[in-house]
């Protein structure tokens, strides 16, 4: 072992083997990172790469192993919300389209559609051969003053 290895011992009662591996890959950039068993935990030991350090290494492992307990009890704190909503998006389905809300069967539309249509050929006879209207009652109101204001004045 080299002079600038260092090494930490790391009880598995207080971090889970996860957190353990995962703050470990975190140090990996600066110093090669070797985890082997121990009795109850394991033994992390960093031996520096080219222009970094074994020491800050071990810091910035110290660090992320607390990260990572954090990681793990918020993780396990909302696993059964990460299930739903993993659940709830493999089971999607669209809304069924919208039924037209009138309430009638088809039959019935096409019933009311004819109505509809007699109604307004019906309308459009009645309004063609309406050309007299004694009473002017389709007559408006300017077409029926207009002319009698005309008269007074001429």
């Amino acid at each position: 072992m080299a002079s600038s290895t260092r090494c930490i011992t790391v009880k598995f009662d207080k971090y889970p083997i996860e957190a353990v591996r995962y703050a470990a890959y975190a140090a990996s950039g600066s110093a090669y990172v070797l985890i082997t068993a121990a009795p109850g935990g394991a033994v992390v030991r960093f031996e520096p790469k080219p222009g970094g350090s074994a020491s800050a290494a071990e810091r910035l492992f110290k660090t992320e192993l607390e990260d990572e307990l954090l990681r793990s009890r918020v993780a396990a704190g909302n696993r059964e919300l990460r299930e739903f909503l993993l659940l709830k998006a493999l089971n999607y389905r669209p809304p069924a389209p919208q039924q037209d809300d009138s309430g009638l069967t088809p039959q019935q539309e096409k019933e009311l559609n004819d109505l509809i249509s007699q109604i307004e050929s019906e309308i459009k006879a009645e309004s063609a051969g309406a050309a007299s209207d004694p009473l002017g009652i389709t007559s408006t109101w300017e077409d029926k003053y207009e002319r009698k204001d005309s008269r007074k004045k001429a």
